[in-house]
C-alpha cells in the first residue's frame, strides 16, 4: 500500500511605498542631533489569515562607532527597518526594502527572511549613504522627496493534505491580468504617436475606460480607420501614465504630474484619474500657487479642486492679493476674477457679526 500527502505554506504578498516630501530640510535637522530621530509609515498588511500588521521605520544613525582607523560614522547613514506591530506567535517572512527613483525604478535593494517572534522589528542600518543621496537628488529625491518601499511576503504555517490533489481559489485578479496585457501589448490593435514615441495599445480596453475613445473607435473616424492616433498636446511620459492608469487603476508618483495629468484626464474624460489628480493637487495649495490652481481648475472643470481653491483663497485673502499673479488675474481672467469676487463678497457677508438690538 501507498500513501501520500502534501504539505503547502500559503503566501501573502503586498508591496508597499512611502512617500517622505521635504526630506533634505529632515536630514539637515538631524545633522548634529546626539539622539536618534525615526519617521514611522503608516501601518499596513499582507491580508494573509492572521491579519499581521506592519510599518517602516526610517531614522537617522547615532554618532560614531568604532575606534582608530575603524572609526565608521554611522550618521552618514540612514537605515530603514520592518516592524511587526500585533504578530501572534511565530510570522515568517521575505522582505525586499528598496529606494523608488524618479523613474519608479528599485534601487539599493536588500532581501532578507526573518522569524519574527510576536512583534519586533529587522532592517538595515546603512541603508543609504547621505551624501550619495544628496549628490544624485534630481534622480534619488525628485521634488525633495525620499521614496522607499517593500516587497514583503507573509508566510502561513504549514498545512498538511492526505493527498496531492488541491483545489485552491485563484488569486489572480483582473486587474493583474488587464496589467500583464499593458505591459506585453500582446494582441494590440492601435498605435499612438506621441512626440518621437509610439505607445500599442488595445481599442476595446480604451473604448471601456474613455468615452473619448469610445467615440473614436466606434464611429467612423480617421483613428479608427488607420489604426494610428497622434497626439500632439500631452507629453510621452505623461500619455504613458495615463495609459497604464486606464489599465490597471494605478498611478506611479501622482504629485510631481499632477498638474499634467489633470489636463489629460479632462481631455478623456477619465474621472477617476481626474478625481486623484484633484486631490493631490489641492495638497500642494499655497499661497504663491493659489491663482495658478484657480485658473488650472477652472479651465479643465476641476470642480471639487476649484471650490477647494475658492475656500482656500477666502482664508488667506490678504496674502493672496498680494501675490503678483493676483494683481493680473483681472486684465487676464475677467470672469473667473468676477466669481472670485462674489464667492469672497458672499463669504464677508455670511461671516460678518449682526447688530442685536
Amino acid at each position: 500500500m501507498e500513501i501520500s500527502c502534501y504539505s503547502r505554506s500559503q503566501k501573502h504578498r503586498v508591496i508597499y511605498k512611502w512617500e517622505i516630501d521635504e526630506i533634505i530640510p529632515f536630514i539637515e535637522f538631524t545633522e548634529d542631533d546626539e539622539e536618534t530621530t525615526m519617521l514611522i509609515s503608516s501601518n499596513f498588511t499582507t491580508n494573509g489569515r492572521t491579519k499581521n500588521s506592519w510599518n517602516l521605520q526610517l531614522s537617522r544613525n547615532e554618532n560614531i562607532k568604532g575606534e582608530g582607523k575603524n572609526q565608521i560614522n554611522h550618521k552618514e547613514w540612514m537605515s530603514l527597518y520592518l516592524h511587526l506591530n500585533n504578530g501572534k506567535g511565530k510570522v515568517r517572512a521575505s522582505s525586499s526594502i528598496f529606494l523608488s527613483d524618479k523613474k519608479n525604478e528599485r534601487k539599493f535593494i536588500t532581501t532578507f527572511y526573518k522569524t519574527y517572534e510576536s512583534t519586533g522589528g529587522w532592517g538595515i542600518e546603512k541603508f543609504l549613504y547621505i551624501k550619495q543621496l544628496l549628490a544624485n537628488k534630481d534622480d534619488f529625491l525628485p521634488n525633495n522627496t525620499l521614496t522607499v518601499g517593500i516587497e514583503l511576503t507573509v508566510y502561513e504555517d504549514y498545512q498538511t493534505f492526505p493527498t496531492k490533489l488541491l483545489l485552491e481559489s485563484p488569486q489572480r485578479k483582473v486587474t493583474d491580468d488587464l496589467k500583464e496585457l499593458y505591459d506585453s501589448k500582446v494582441n494590440s490593435d492601435v498605435i499612438f504617436i506621441v512626440g518621437d514615441e509610439k505607445f500599442k495599445a488595445h481599442k476595446i480596453i480604451l473604448s471601456a475606460r474613455s468615452p473619448v475613445f469610445f467615440a473614436m473607435f466606434t464611429h467612423d473616424m480617421k483613428e479608427k480607420r488607420d489604426n494610428e492616433v497622434a497626439i500632439p498636446d500631452i507629453k510621452p511620459e505623461i500619455f504613458n501614465k495615463m495609459l497604464k492608469f486606464i489599465y490597471t487603476d494605478e498611478i506611479d508618483n501622482l504629485n510631481a504630474d499632477a498638474a499634467y495629468l489633470l489636463e489629460a484626464a479632462d481631455k478623456y474624460q477619465l474621472l477617476n484619474l481626474k478625481s486623484l489628480c484633484e486631490e493631490s493637487l489641492s495638497k500642494s495649495a499655497s499661497i504663491d500657487n493659489a491663482i495658478k490652481l484657480m485658473i488650472l481648475a477652472d479651465l479643465h472643470n476641476a470642480n471639487q479642486l476649484l471650490e477647494f481653491i475658492f475656500e482656500f483663497m477666502i482664508k488667506n485673502i490678504e496674502d493672496v492679493i498680494e501675490t503678483p499673479e493676483y494683481k493680473v488675474l483681472e486684465e487676464t481672467k475677467p470672469l473667473l476674477f468676477s466669481k472670485l469676487i462674489k464667492i469672497l463678497f458672499t463669504s464677508i457677508k455670511i461671516n460678518a457679526p449682526t447688530d442685536k438690538k
